[in-house]
């Protein structure tokens, strides 16, 4: 994927013209969210307001034909929106208004054909759908109907990834330049067809997922007014939406709603990893006498993000730290994925216990050992004799110590070697700066 190179956005402004959402998931105040994370601004038409939570939807409130056009005809008078995604219009009258305005438009229209709410609600009335498929899609650059949405519009029952296809091509014969079959019901695939075919792979991801849809067709269209293709977009877009639903949000107790604001959360994570793991660092080889702890092979002292996937989530020491006398190393500089035997020391311990974020190895010694008894770090050990073949000796062995330890993490985990192999104690913690304070006093102490 290119760099999103936000700060062009400021001056875009995209046009949500949907329905409210009272929970606060999806419909408009998922797509204005969607939009700021890109730095677009969003301009709104509302069509009708909903009275929902996690359970379903309560009431709908249609706004009446007039003030919906006369919100179109306000929000255009400026003369800057750049993009429009329509989501919920639910009655006959506002989708022949919206698409009858729209119509003349040379700008990127993305519909999302909302039908029916994740929680459970009808969102668009009986005799509206036969006048959304004559009149909006053929208007539409992109229209992304999900599974359900797919087979009333093209009358086929959708079982399997063939299915989606064949719905794919009857609704693009009904106008719409490009479809895109979501594949929330689809085992992850979404079905692409602008007269040719593309399958999007991806994964179901285990969340809630309310407001999906309509964050992947505000996603979709933040990116197509970004300059992306369509094909682009559609990549893009399946990726972030990917990890909006990993990072769901609870609402009540039956249900919740994709987060579209971790992107952004992941950015500033990463930033901050680096920063805290710097200023750490820093203070770390100030420590008088340090170079008296670090080992023949080197030392490493990473940081991850706040839940680590790969060892590319961990800011680590490119090179390692050696010994040059004393009171003297050498070092390079910190960096994302620098690292392997510190970042899987790292991952071990995160998978156990999310508040476990640090790390670093020094070497090994009785003496070592005794002042971190004394400085009352708990401790736990493995035996590389034990090891079993084809596993890291990284994930195994701090594993096992743990488990040792009654699958909680001990500050201290410690081996003392084999063949080949440099015995090693391990300092664990939740933050860098918990990690040196440790190796402070375990100097201090010496």
């Amino acid at each position: 994927m290119k760099y999103l190179d936000l700060f062009k956005n400021k001056d875009k402004v995209c046009l949500s013209i949907a329905g409210s959402d009272s929970s606060g998931g999806a419909g408009i105040q998922a797509d204005i969210k969607t939009f700021s994370m890109f730095n677009i601004s969003s301009a709104t038409v509302i069509t009708a307001v909903t009275a929902q939570n996690s359970s379903g939807i309560k009431n709908i409130l249609v706004c009446p034909e007039d003030f919906v056009l006369d919100q179109l005809n306000a929000v255009f008078a400026d003369g800057n929106i750049c993009g429009i995604k329509t989501g919920m219009l639910y009655s006959s009258g506002i989708i022949k208004l919206v698409a009858s305005f729209l119509s003349d438009l040379d700008i990127p229209i993305v519909v999302d054909p909302v039908m029916t709410a994740e929680a459970g609600g009808r969102l668009i009335d009986d005799n509206a759908q036969k006048i959304l498929q004559d009149l909006l899609l053929p208007i539409s650059t992109i229209a992304t109907p999900n599974k359900m949405e797919a087979e009333k519009i093209a009358g086929v029952k959708i079982k399997c990834e063939k299915d989606a296809e064949i719905a794919a091509r009857k609704i693009f014969d009904l106008g719409a330049k490009i479809v895109i079959v979501t594949g929330g019901h689809l085992n992850g695939t979404d079905i692409y067809f602008d007269g040719d075919l593309e399958k999007i792979k991806g994964n179901l991801i285990e969340g809630r997922t309310h407001g999906a849809g309509c964050t992947y067709s505000s996603l979709l269209l933040s990116l197509l007014v970004m300059g992306y293709t369509p094909l682009e977009s559609a990549k893009i877009s399946k990726r972030f939406l990917e990890r909006s639903i990993e990072a769901s949000r609870m609402i009540g107790e039956k249900g919740g709603s994709v987060n579209q604001t971790i992107w952004l959360l992941d950015d500033f994570d990463r930033f901050n990893t680096l920063q805290e793991l710097k200023e750490s660092f820093y203070k770390l080889i100030s420590i008088k006498k340090l170079g008296t702890i670090i080992p023949e092979v080197g030392s490493n002292f990473g940081l991850s993000i706040h839940y680590p996937k790969s060892l590319d989530d961990i800011a680590a020491v490119e090179g390692r730290i050696t010994k040059i006398d004393e009171n003297k190393v050498r070092y390079g500089c910190i960096s994302f994925g620098s690292s392997e035997h510190v970042a899987r020391m790292i991952l071990t311990a995160n998978r156990y216990d999310k508040r476990i974020r640090s790390a670093i190895n020094i070497r090994f010694s009785e003496d070592l050992l005794d002042i971190c008894r004394k400085v009352n770090l708990s401790m736990a050990e493995f035996d590389r004799k034990n090891e079993p073949k084809n596993r890291s000796t990284m994930e195994w062995g701090v594993s096992e110590s743990i488990k040792k330890f009654g699958n909680h993490i001990p500050d201290v985990i410690y081996d003392q070697g084999g063949v080949g192999k440099e015995p090693m104690i391990r300092i664990f913690g939740e933050s860098a700066y918990s990690v040196v304070e440790k190796i402070k006093k375990i100097i201090e102490n010496l």
